[in-house]
Parts: structure tokens; C-alpha cells; sequence
């Protein structure tokens, strides 16, 4: 009888995994700023959209995704050729935009993936050509933004970031956390941002609803890429050239991270950095005891500040906070808020438990406690979150 039933079985495993090989479907790639997922995924989905150019070549949508997949993944496998070596990086996709053209040559989704393969200063004649084939269709939106931000473009930033917003491009978690972080600034203040999560957002938010539009968003890798950009901050910050240059340094990272250093340290404004920055930054500069956690941002400042009162007008006051308890809105970036963006209100909100508690201030503390274990819970791995303040402690 067990003879009978191995050869069924097996044949019964055969089909199974052939029929979960065609029930595959290939997804649309958001992109590693907006999407959390490992290198595997990504080959998978490359070869899932190739499939799909073998039976339609003309096929635009596949193009498009096939390029993201494969450029995702060149950017979680070498990440240094990405940050320090684009021209370098673009070579290795480029043979994919030589394939496309044949097929869809005259295309939004052409003149869109040509446009990400392509350095910025000339990127803008791509983006701006599929922007006139299709105004309404939003991939390209965040692209000009980074373009039109650097060249403080303000009649363009106003047309386009409007059709940002009403584009549902950014998850309402991501824009409260960045409306957070703005409301946490001085008035005239600056922020120094870390890359396109806390960057884009806030861009949006100041040109698209006229949200902290006195606060100046300057993000560290357009700082370190874009010399007129450079002059143009920095004239406006009251702060001489910098005494070192790109080439004093091994790459990019390090010298994006020498120029926020000079920002922090210059600014004729208050000067914040983006929360989740490495102390170890800090301490590489000589900054780490100059630096006062304000909430989900960091503040600069020579002289000693009473960081607690500012955590708790921020969290007290200002903060939308609603939606890390309930979001009625289901959006591509959520998991990625809440995997990243999120912890950085931990370490105030541990900072403020104690701080409650210590004044016995019952309500507050509850409070704190149910928004620290909330965040700790949505990240997925509650116990390893929660214990890196225990050891703090």
C-alpha cells in the first residue's frame, strides 16, 4: 500500500509547486525608500517581469518594473556603489534602457527610467519630458521635487507638490511624522535630513499645504552632490566655505557627513538633524554633547538646554499622535514606517515615562507607556526594541 501512495504523492508535490509557480504574479516595485524587502525578493520580481516582456515587449508597465527591481537590488547589494559611485552604478543598468528603447522609446515609463539612470543635472530633461506625456500620473513627482528643491525653483515646487498630495503618493503615517519633526523646530530653524523619507515629505508638506514654510529642509546628500545648492545654504546660514572638500575624503558618505557637521555647527538659525542619526555621528565630530533629543529630531545647541520641556510641549502640544494608535488609511509606506520611522520617538518617550514618573504624574505616564509599547509592538520585534532602553536604563 506505501508503494502505491509515494508515486501519488510525489506527483501530488509536483503539481503543488508547479501551480505555485504559476499562481507568481509580479507586483509593482516601490522602491527601497518606500518598501522593506530583502535582496531575494527583488531577483524574484525581476524575473517575474522579464517573463512578462517575453510575452508582450511593447509592454511599458514591465519595463518600468523590471528596471526598479533590478535597480532595488544593486542598491541593497553594493550599497557604496549607490551613495559613492552613481555614474558607475547607472553602467550596470543602463544595458536595460539600451533593451527598452526599441519598444517603447517615446514613452512616459521610458523617459521615467531613463530619467532615474540618468545623473541629476541632466535627469531633469527626462522627468520633465514624461511629465508633459502624462501630467497626472505621479511617478515622476518626487523626482522634480528633488530637482526643483536644489535650485529653489518656489512657482514650480508650488504647482507640483499640491498634485503630490492629492496624488496619495506618501501614507498619512509618514506625513505626520514629518509634520511632527517640523513642529519640532524653532521658528527660522533648520533641519538637516538624512535621505528621501525625511526629506521628500517635509518638501511637500512646506510647498503643498503651507506647512512651516519658515523652517529650511536641507538634505545632506544634495549638500554634498550639488555645488550651487551648497553656496546658496550656506550664504543663507551666515557659514564660510568649508575648509575640506569632496576630494579630502574616501567618498560621498563621509564627506555629506563632514558638511552636516559644519551646518550644526555654523547655523546663524537654530539647527536640528533628523532622530535616528548615529551617536556615534556625534561623537565622531565632537558634537555629542551638544546635542538635545527633542522629540523625533535632535537640536544643536553650545550652550546647556532644557530638552525636557521641549519633549513635553512637543508631545504634550504639537504632535499629531492619533495615528500610531489607529490609522484608518492602508498605504504602501506603512510597514516601513512603522519598521523604521516610528522608533525614533522612543528614546523621548522613554526620556518623558521617567520623566513622569518621577513627578508622579500618573495619567501622563500611562500614556507614554501605551504609545512606547504600541511602537514597539508595530515594529515587529518588540522585545529587541524594548530592550535596548533597558539596557540604557
Amino acid at each position: 500500500m506505501s508503494t502505491s501512495i509515494r508515486p501519488l504523492t510525489c506527483l501530488g508535490m509536483s503539481l503543488l509547486f508547479s501551480f505555485s509557480l504559476l499562481a507568481q504574479k509580479p507586483k509593482k516595485i516601490l522602491g527601497i525608500a518606500k518598501e522593506v524587502h530583502p535582496v531575494s525578493y527583488y531577483e524574484e520580481q525581476s524575473s517575474l517581469w522579464q517573463k512578462e516582456l517575453k510575452k508582450s515587449p511593447a509592454n511599458t508597465e514591465a519595463w518600468a518594473n523590471y528596471y526598479r527591481a533590478e535597480r532595488a537590488k544593486l542598491q541593497l547589494e553594493q550599497p557604496d556603489l549607490w551613495s559613492d559611485g552613481k555614474n558607475d552604478f547607472y553602467a550596470q543598468l543602463d544595458p536595460i534602457l539600451v533593451k527598452a528603447k526599441p519598444h517603447i522609446g517615446e514613452t512616459f515609463d521610458y523617459q521615467y527610467i531613463k530619467g532615474m539612470n540618468t545623473p541629476r543635472a541632466k535627469a531633469i530633461r527626462y522627468f520633465a519630458a514624461a511629465y508633459r506625456i502624462d501630467p497626472d500620473r505621479p511617478e515622476v513627482y518626487g523626482w522634480l521635487l528633488a530637482v526643483y528643491v536644489p535650485e529653489f525653483e518656489s512657482a514650480k515646487l508650488k504647482d507640483l507638490a499640491p498634485r503630490m498630495l492629492q496624488s496619495n503618493i506618501y501614507s498619512n503615517a509618514s506625513l505626520k511624522w514629518n509634520y511632527n519633526a517640523l513642529q519640532s523646530i524653532d521658528q527660522n530653524g533648520i533641519i538637516i535630513t538624512n535621505g528621501d523619507t525625511d526629506s521628500m515629505q517635509k518638501w511637500v508638506l512646506q510647498y503643498g499645504a503651507g506647512i512651516r514654510t519658515d523652517v529650511l529642509v536641507i538634505n545632506k546628500w544634495i549638500l554634498a552632490t550639488e555645488d550651487e545648492y551648497r553656496s546658496k545654504v550656506l550664504k543663507l546660514l551666515g557659514i564660510q566655505s568649508p575648509a575640506k572638500f569632496q576630494k579630502d575624503f574616501k567618498n560621498i558618505t563621509a564627506y555629506a557627513d563632514y558638511l552636516a557637521a559644519e551646518v550644526l555647527r555654523g547655523s546663524n538659525r537654530p539647527a536640528y538633524i533628523s532622530g535616528g542619526t548615529d551617536l556615534d555621528y556625534f561623537k565622531q565630530f565632537g558634537l555629542e554633547n551638544k546635542m538635545y533629543l527633542v522629540g523625533n529630531v535632535i537640536r544643536y545647541s553650545a550652550q546647556p538646554f532644557d530638552n525636557t520641556a521641549a519633549m513635553r510641549t512637543n508631545f504634550e502640544q504639537k504632535y499629531y499622535l492619533d495615528y500610531l494608535l489607529q490609522n484608518f488609511q492602508t498605504h504602501p509606506e506603512d510597514q516601513m514606517v512603522k519598521e523604521r520611522m516610528n522608533l525614533t520617538y522612543l528614546p523621548a518617550l522613554m526620556h518623558l515615562r521617567n520623566h513622569y514618573a518621577r513627578t508622579g504624574q500618573k495619567v501622563k505616564y500611562k500614556q507614554a507607556l501605551v504609545f512606547i509599547n504600541r511602537i514597539a509592538e508595530d515594529s515587529g520585534r518588540k522585545d529587541e526594541v524594548l530592550s535596548w532602553f533597558d539596557r540604557a536604563d
